[in-house]
């Protein structure tokens, strides 16, 4: 990812309208709606799963290894990074500080697990589909068209545990119900890919307001997300494969 988010930024200084500068963006359009996947298969499987506290805390311990042995990594191989004790406890403390924002929010919406599977599970399908309309009308696009101060549904741009939360809810109603609001996921994950780059070019780029629909609650990025969740869950793979 940080290589990722190098190569855009060498490419926002080229300037819009270079071959560089449209092949990184494009690339980043295919892949942005990645995020709102991990969240979508957490609600997919999670919501006729059994809750486990351990699961957690294990993940905890991995971002915790992960979050001290790469510090120590940079502390050793490049010279002159700044070691102080707000870094030490940072280190030692990544939920807290929110060193990895998917691990600090995903601990939040662990903890609400239970509560959104009994929900989903005691809502029939009427009911549960009129939830999951609502939350993509409002939360999806409301935040993109209509809310245009991003602390109205404190949604963070995605960057937060309620957009997970919400994404959590879809992926569980996905595997209770299906999805039948459209029948062929491909033509949908690459024309909301199309769709979401031609706004961005249109609109200026990186560097005005392209990026409408290049975001998490983007409309587009949520439906490329639960395509690409529905391709998946269909994949049959042989041993051979």
């Amino acid at each position: 990812m940080p290589t990722t988010r190098w190569s855009l930024t060498k490419a926002t200084q080229i300037g819009i309208g270079s071959i560089n500068y449209d092949i990184s963006w494009l690339l980043d359009t295919l892949c942005y709606c990645a995020v709102n996947c991990y969240a979508l298969i957490s609600g997919y499987v999670g919501v006729k799963s059994k809750f486990k506290l351990q699961n957690i805390i294990k993940l905890w311990f991995q971002v915790l290894f992960y979050s001290v042995v790469l510090n120590i990594i940079i502390w050793v191989t490049i010279p002159n990074v700044p070691i102080n004790k707000g870094l030490l406890i940072q280190m030692l403390m990544p939920i807290s500080f929110e060193r990895y924002w998917y691990f600090s929010a995903y601990f939040i919406l662990f903890a609400f697990m239970p509560f959104l599977n009994l929900l989903l599970n005691k809502l029939d399908k009427s009911m549960a589909t009129k939830l999951l309309i609502t939350l993509i009308l409002v939360c999806s696009f409301g935040e993109t068209f209509i809310f245009r101060a991003k602390t109205f549904l404190s949604l963070q741009s995605g960057y937060s545990t309620p957009w997970l939360i919400i994404l959590y809810l879809i992926g569980g109603y996905i595997k209770l119900y299906g999805w039948k609001f459209w029948k062929h996921d491909k033509t949908v994950y690459f024309s909301m890919a199309i769709l979401s780059f031609a706004v961005f070019l249109l609109l200026g780029g990186e560097q005005s307001h392209g990026r409408v629909l290049i975001n998490y609650p983007a409309p587009t990025m949520l439906f490329m997300g639960i395509a690409l969740l529905n391709i998946f869950s269909r994949l049959s793979l042989n041993s051979r494969m």
